[in-house]
């Protein structure tokens, strides 16, 4: 699916990562960037800012159309979550990490690197081998 060789994301914060404490740098594996992005999501505590945050028009008409419903069961949050990962999953890097910002205070979200081999790179294409680009 991503043909990428970063190893790593690293977000810079203009304040502290909560939890990490002191830290105004987080460093994501690219591997858990989509799973850390649907936690990220699936912590939110606004239910309108959750809907709108959501990747593509249809899971966001189908997630309001299950919080307004009285009688959601847990079946079908369950469904909606699958699609959830699923749309996430199919994403590239790239839209995993502008997504990620997006449900993480992007005012105060400075940039974001990508590293492969320890090596920092502004952008995704440029981890990626020549022949590859």
């Amino acid at each position: 699916m991503n043909t990428m060789n970063a190893d790593t994301i690293r977000f810079v914060r203009d304040r502290p990562w909560y939890p990490l404490d002191e830290t105004h740098v987080y460093e994501i594996p690219v591997t858990r960037l989509a799973a850390i992005c649907v936690d990220c999501w699936s912590m939110l505590a606004d239910a309108r800012f959750s809907g709108d945050v959501l990747p593509g028009e249809r899971l966001r008409e189908r997630y309001f159309s299950l919080i307004d419903r009285d009688d959601t069961t847990p079946e079908e949050w369950g469904k909606f979550m699958d699609t959830l990962w699923n749309v996430v999953d199919a994403m590239d890097l790239e839209q995993q990490a502008d997504w990620f910002v997006e449900l993480n205070d992007p005012v105060t979200i400075k940039g974001y690197y990508w590293l492969h081999d320890g090596i920092e790179y502004l952008d995704a294409a440029h981890t990626m081998p020549r022949d590859e680009q």
